[in-house]
């Protein structure tokens, strides 16, 4: 052993460690497998739906979540397919996105899916007794951290060949109301919309050629049985049929369509 580490002792050890556990998720990542997919909010519901419909394609899939130990359906997906890797991050804190933005700066991204999302606690939402504390927890998931992805993951995905930054939205976002309530969840939703609607003419403007070809997507995945949406009282689809269908709808964005809003049966929505 080197006398300095020897005089570093277990600080250097540590040091280390943490250096070469950076180093191998730097070799994890430079061996993902390609197309790739990166989908925020993977371990549940559509989001580890769509991690496992693009796994069985064979893509290679970066499945972010927040606490990924606790995770345990996408932890057994990671287990049977060597394409999927799994990612600790929380949309709200940029540090995280910063830092998983650097550490594939090297890896083209083909499709990023902003699909982490809150509903926020309804009786927080009645106007009169509003919340907003609440509704600031619900912008910062829902409007903000998708608007942060973009920013810190848009080279990545200039770089892949489809090229595809989609953003899971909702027919509550669409200005054509049929019901009142959830406010801050259609705030966000429809100030998402116009986000990426605005970001997707700003890149057309761009001096990189690549920056210009980048497709932005916004779905409405329809109301799917899981514990997002288990207190609204009306049909749902399972979440399995949600993401085909959000993937067949990604599948079919064009540059021509950059900045549209579709259902995921593919009807473009007014919003």
């Amino acid at each position: 052993m080197h006398k300095g580490w020897r005089a570093c002792g277990r600080a250097c050890w540590l040091v280390a460690l943490v250096w070469a556990a950076g180093a191998q998720a730097d070799a994890q990542a430079a061996e993902i497998a390609k197309p790739t997919v990166l989908i925020t909010g993977s371990s549940r519901g559509i989001g580890f739906e769509l991690a496992r419909q693009y796994a069985d394609k064979g893509w290679g899939v970066i499945a972010t979540a927040r606490n990924p130990a606790g995770a345990a359906q996408l932890q057994a997906l990671a287990a049977d397919h060597d394409t999927v890797v799994i990612e600790e991050l929380d949309v709200t804190d940029f540090g995280e996105i910063d830092a998983l933005a650097e550490r594939y700066r090297d890896v083209p991204i083909d499709v990023l899916i902003n699909n982490a999302g809150i509903l926020g606690d309804n009786d927080k939402q009645k106007f009169g007794s509003f919340d907003y504390t609440a509704f600031d927890a619900v912008m910062h998931v829902n409007t903000r951290g998708p608007i942060k992805m973009a920013e810190a993951f848009v080279d990545h995905v200039a770089a892949s060949d489809q090229k595809k930054l989609m953003s899971i939205s909702s027919a509550v976002g669409s200005i054509k109301l049929s019901f009142g309530g959830q406010t801050f969840y259609r705030a966000s939703k429809a100030a998402l919309n116009m986000s990426m609607r605005n970001i997707s003419r700003e890149m057309k403007r761009s001096r990189d050629p690549n920056r210009k070809l980048l497709i932005f997507g916004l779905i409405d995945p329809g109301i799917v049985k899981t514990d997002f949406a288990k207190n609204v009282p009306v049909p749902m689809i399972e979440p399995a049929e949600s993401a085909a269908a959000v993937i067949t709808v990604i599948e079919n964005y064009t540059v021509r369509d950059s900045g549209k809003f579709f259902t995921y049966t593919g009807k473009q929505m007014p919003w």
